[in-house]
């Protein structure tokens, strides 16, 4: 039995191996005819010309990309000749705006040179000398251009000639394409055989995700050599010529396997509907032929007819999947001897015993891959709750958390937020535009992260997104995700605190069983959280004071220290100011310390309002406060410092029966290196000059340099509260 090609499929496999050097010589033509040069007639005529050669160059490479070259005729030749009209047609066409446009076939003809055997090589050479040689003769260049170009051309070719002549350079590009043609292969395998499956593409930010290699590979070798070795056995024990497995891929089928004492063998792939392979694929399990006629040609992995006695196909049952029915037929395996008998019942049985055994041994693979698959998943579950429990401040465990979230899931973007009282606020995002969500704040019933919150349920229910409705806030829409997932983040105890977001350009991300995996990692992340809250309210009670909500006087002499290191290691100014509330023992008296304590409150928010993010304000003790400013000179500190002191004199304090109260403060700066190295020195100065700052009247900014050379500091100081 034997199934014809259509009309179409011939005609097709008839231009198929001329359709390049055909657009190549169309190309080629209209290059020397002129249409690329300035002032030439028809434009279109030049830009349907130009979209053909470069629709059949792209095409073109993606097919050596795809499937190399095969032993198509002219194959090796083809390629490289289009991409010299190519660029003669880029050349030439822009030739009128660029200068020095003859630099691209310069690039082009070395690089030829360089990795491509000689003789194809010269046949690109010679396709660019028709082209310069033709545009000569057309008159479109005069004779001296030919020259020039010509001899940049050759020497270009020619220099990186010399360099890829060398041993090691041609092993390197040898070795590269042999590499890439293997995982080639092993890829389009494993793909057939259905042993691919999808990893967590961010696996490798795991750090402690030292993977260990799966079971795949060894599967496809194992799959390999039992085939070979069947079909063999088939071959020597059954008198036959030929015994091969043809197998289903996306472009027909591919020969994975065969034994043959024939060396006319077509290495495929082959149209999925010829032959009788065809005929098992639509549904006939099995399909003999004895004896066939002298040009049998139904065998598509034989070169040309002929050379066949009787043939006989029988169909591979597809492995059935983990969950589902089973999809039918996966492969043909065929087999043909040259003798014209018909196939007894026993080598039918024989035949299909041995399809049966291969479709068994596929199945067996693809459940090993499935095992090992879960292996992973669990082991990389594991490893991002390691990775959650190991942290403690709140950007750690935000971190962490979108971590192990891109490690479950193929996600393009993931937010970690955190609500608070009226305010939802991203801690942290990571993948496709973060910086779009980095410190976004908005109420806490926005977009679908609050209904999630709201209903404490994860959504979209289909995980589905079409990129309408809006995320966090109404101008936040991911246009280009295809699946969305938000899971609230709840304690134990049922309160929701916050939201975990992914999102991915692939639909179908989020299905089962990655949705219930991160349902459980934000179970985890919620509890590390609210650890991670209590964690940062107990460093800052440990850090803050109380009363002013400044750095504590115990931090302020750690943190002095060590910025104070860091200018002298640095050669870096630093500047100290000491500033105290004046008459505030008598403010104390009259108003009464609860009062007292508000003007405090008041005074510290001023200091706090005032100082960058690198500097440090503290409440030094009682009503005197300490500023620190990294890199900033006695200039720089003399100028905050009054600056300081014009918003203090303008605070307006009410009291509930006195009414309005105003008070002023005066400053001590010192700055180093020149006032001191030691932060003893650095604080002894400023207090010697903020003790000036109240004997000359109080409500001013005094800086160390500013005192005479004997001035000193009274055995005992007057009070600061003290006329």
């Amino acid at each position: 039995m034997r199934a014809r090609p259509a009309p179409h499929q011939r005609l097709l496999a008839t231009l198929a191996p001329w359709s390049v050097l055909g657009a190549a010589t169309f190309g080629g033509a209209a290059v020397v005819a002129g249409a690329f040069e300035a002032g030439y007639g028809p434009r279109w005529f030049s830009i349907v010309v130009a979209l053909v050669v470069v629709a059949a160059a792209g095409w073109d490479v993606r097919r050596r990309l795809k499937e190399g070259t095969g032993d198509r005729l002219f194959a090796a030749y083809e390629g490289p000749i289009l991409w010299v009209v190519a660029a003669w047609i880029a050349m030439r066409g822009l030739g009128a705006h660029v200068p020095h446009t003859y630099i691209i076939g310069a690039a082009l003809l070395a690089w030829l040179v360089a990795t491509r055997p000689t003789s194809v090589a010269l046949f690109a050479a010679g396709a660019a000398a028709v082209l310069e040689v033709g545009l000569w003769i057309t008159g479109h260049q005069p004779l001296a251009a030919l020259i020039v170009q010509t001899l940049l051309l050759a020497g270009a070719a020619f220099g990186l000639r010399l360099f890829a002549r060398s041993q090691v350079y041609r092993e390197q590009v040898e070795a590269e394409r042999v590499q890439r043609h293997e995982e080639a292969e092993v890829q389009a395998r494993a793909r057939d055989f259905g042993l691919l499956t999808a990893q967590a593409p961010a696996i490798r930010e795991l750090p402690s995700a030292d993977e260990r290699p799966t079971v795949g590979r060894a599967t496809l070798d194992y799959l390999t050599e039992s085939f070979h070795l069947q079909l063999d056995v088939l071959r020597h024990g059954m008198g036959l010529t030929t015994a091969a497995v043809l197998w289903r891929a996306p472009d027909g089928l591919v020969l994975r396997g065969c034994s043959s004492s024939r060396a006319d063998l077509a290495p495929g792939p082959y149209p999925a509907g010829l032959g009788i392979p065809g005929s098992v694929l639509r549904d006939v399990p099995e399909v003999t032929v004895a004896p066939v006629h002298a040009n049998f040609a139904g065998l598509p992995y034989y070169d040309g007819p002929g050379g066949v006695g009787s043939a006989m196909a029988v169909a591979i049952p597809a492995p059935s999947p983990v969950e589902g029915p089973s999809p039918g037929t996966a492969g043909v395996l065929c087999v043909d001897r040259a003798a014209t008998d018909p196939w007894t019942e026993t080598e039918r049985l024989v035949v299909r015993a041995a399809a049966r055994k291969m479709g068994l041994d596929v199945a067996t693979g693809q459940r090993l891959k499935h095992t090992d698959h879960e292996r992973s998943t669990v082991r990389r579950f594991c490893i991002a709750l390691q990775q959650l429990n190991g942290a403690l401040g709140l950007e750690q465990v935000a971190d962490a958390s979108l971590e192990a979230s891109r490690a479950m899931v193929p996600a393009d973007l993931a937010v970690v937020s955190v609500v608070k009282g009226d305010v939802h606020r991203v801690v942290q995002a990571a993948g496709h535009h973060a910086e779009r969500f980095a410190d976004l704040q908005f109420t806490p019933d926005e977009g679908l992260v609050g209904k999630a919150i709201e209903l404490k349920t994860s959504l979209p229910a289909t995980g589905e997104y079409k990129g309408k409705r809006p995320v966090f806030t109404a101008g936040d829409k991911l246009d280009e995700m295809r699946s969305l997932l938000i899971v609230p983040l709840s304690k134990p105890d049922g309160e929701t605190i916050g939201a975990l977001t992914v999102a991915s350009r692939e639909p179908g991300a989020f299905a089962s069983p990655n949705r219930e995996m991160l349902e459980l990692i934000a179970g985890q992340v919620a509890v590390k959280l609210d650890l991670a809250s209590a964690h940062e309210q107990i460093r800052e009670m440990a850090t803050t004071d109380g009363l002013t909500g400044l750095t504590n006087h115990r931090t302020f002499q750690q943190a002095f220290t060590t910025m104070l290191s860091r200018a002298d290691r640095r050669e870096d100014p630093l500047c100290f100011i000491l500033t105290d509330i004046d008459h505030f023992g008598n403010l104390n008296n009259t108003y009464g310390h609860p009062f007292g304590d508000e003007v405090l409150r008041g005074v510290a928010g001023v200091l706090h309002r005032a100082v960058r993010k690198i500097d440090l304000a503290a409440r030094y003790g009682g009503e005197e406060f300490a500023v620190i400013l990294e890199g900033s000179d006695l200039e720089g500190g003399r100028a905050l410092a009054e600056r300081i002191r014009t918003e203090i004199e303008g605070l307006v304090f009410t009291h509930e029966t006195k009414g309005e109260v105003r008070l002023t403060s005066s400053f001590g700066v010192a700055a180093f290196p020149g006032d001191g190295r030691t932060k003893e020195k650095l604080i002894a100065h400023a207090d010697l000059a903020l003790y000036h700052a109240k004997a000359q009247g109080r409500n001013r900014v005094v800086a160390f340099a500013d005192l005479p050379p004997d001035a000193e500091m009274p055995q005992k100081k007057k009070d600061a509260s003290e006329s």
